[in-house]
């Protein structure tokens, strides 16, 4: 049997990832993503934060399955498997609303700002109940 240190681990390793796209996603508030290193960047974020997220939080599914926590395990693996699904889905609307700028559509800047702060409320969302749990976790 895994001790119970691994589930504990596991989920501040999903913690960190949650915290870092938090700390990391901010100062795209303040710049334009119309100027393509910056675009780039932004984007690449996105795409690393939904495949960590997504193979973090399976990991800790495992990890809290192997322990016996089974509640634990199976909101960690739908954490996983909606950062997997999502991520696909979420990229190829950024890059349609950047192409569409560029083509004059001043509402699509608009809109990929909306995706941007609303997944930054998700994260804060998701990384504040996950920290709540940090008790239950424990015992």
């Amino acid at each position: 049997m895994v001790p119970d240190v691994a589930p504990l681990v596991a989920v501040i390793a999903v913690l960190f990832s949650l915290a870092y796209f938090a700390m990391a996603s901010f100062p795209f508030l303040l710049v334009r993503l119309d100027i393509p290193e910056v675009w780039r960047l932004f984007r690449g974020l996105f795409d690393i934060y939904f495949k960590t997220v997504g193979i973090v939080g399976v990991v800790a599914a495992i990890a809290f399955a192997t322990d016996g926590h089974l509640g634990f395990s199976a909101a960690m693996l739908i954490l996983g498997g909606v950062a997997v699904a999502a991520r696909q889905r979420v990229l190829q609307r950024m890059d349609t609303l950047h192409a569409s700028y560029h083509s004059g559509g001043i509402a699509a800047m608009r809109e990929l700002r909306v995706i941007h702060g609303g997944t930054m409320l998700l994260n804060v969302a998701l990384l504040a109940s996950i920290a709540s749990c940090l008790p239950y976790i424990m015992t």
